[in-house]
């Protein structure tokens, strides 16, 4: 009888204890695992600041690039305006200083052909003027890693089966 209860202890022992060391080895995994599913979101959270600060940053260069090219091309549209100005008014003067017709006609195709040569040097400058380029796109954020499953624990109750009937 002894040798029984003995043979009973030790084979009860022993079930346990594989269980035991399978839920150790099971939460010894999961710490391991979560220890990288930290490491891996600070990772995470790094990356994802840095696309956010090159995407801010992206963004003030272009809005500075637009001002630039905007005020360029106010201070070209100044400057025909003025030189237009300036051209009306001596052909004006021209045309009534000019005596015989002939005159006249040639003071205002003299004044045509100067325009002319300032909307051309006008168009020269916008075209020279620097595009600011495409805006620049909000990064997409990559997913958050995922975290790991939490080991089951072995229910302390055996399950129980049905019979099929």
């Amino acid at each position: 009888m002894k040798k029984r209860l003995v043979l009973i202890a030790l084979v009860a022992t022993s079930l346990l204890a594989s269980t035991n060391t399978a839920l150790a080895d099971a939460q010894s995994d999961y710490q391991l695992a979560f220890a990288q599913y930290k490491t891996a979101l600070a990772n995470w959270n790094i990356a994802l600041k840095a696309e956010q600060e090159n995407f801010k940053t992206a963004m003030q260069n272009w809005n500075t690039a637009v001002k630039a090219a905007e005020q360029a091309r106010k201070d070209i549209a100044t400057k025909f305006k003025s030189d237009a100005d300036a051209i009306q008014a001596r052909t004006i003067a021209a045309v009534t200083a000019a005596v015989t017709a002939k005159d006249k006609k040639a003071a205002n195709a003299a004044g045509k052909i100067e325009l002319d040569l300032a909307i051309a040097a006008r168009n020269a400058a916008l075209e020279a003027v620097v595009k600011p380029g495409m805006k620049p796109t909000k990064p997409t954020p990559v997913p958050a890693p995922t975290p790991p499953a939490k080991p089951i624990k072995p229910s302390k109750k055996p399950a129980a089966t049905k019979s099929p009937a």
